[in-house]
């Protein structure tokens, strides 16, 4: 997963201009049940994981949430397959 480009859709949602990996979402005025739900849509559309919300809860960083996407798409991809 391309982690600037997640962090470039996050800014959307939240409709500012940057996110960086460290920034704390809680910290945001507009990370809030809306924004939670768009980042589950987002998720879903762009990267095929389904993310559950009281898991987007838990995360405390931007790095956590993409890091929590990342492990959904690692963990959906099928591995070698072996003769």
């Amino acid at each position: 997963m391309d982690k600037t480009e997640f962090y470039q859709r996050l800014a959307a949602i939240l409709d500012i201009e940057e996110v960086k990996q460290d920034d704390a979402l809680t910290e945001f005025e507009q990370w809030d049940s809306l924004a939670i739900l768009s980042v589950l849509a987002m998720a879903d559309a762009k990267y095929g994981v389904t993310v559950k919300a009281e898991e987007i809860r838990a995360v405390v960083t931007a790095a956590d949430l993409a890091g929590l996407v990342d492990a959904k798409i690692k963990h959906n991809c099928p591995g070698p397959v072996h003769s």
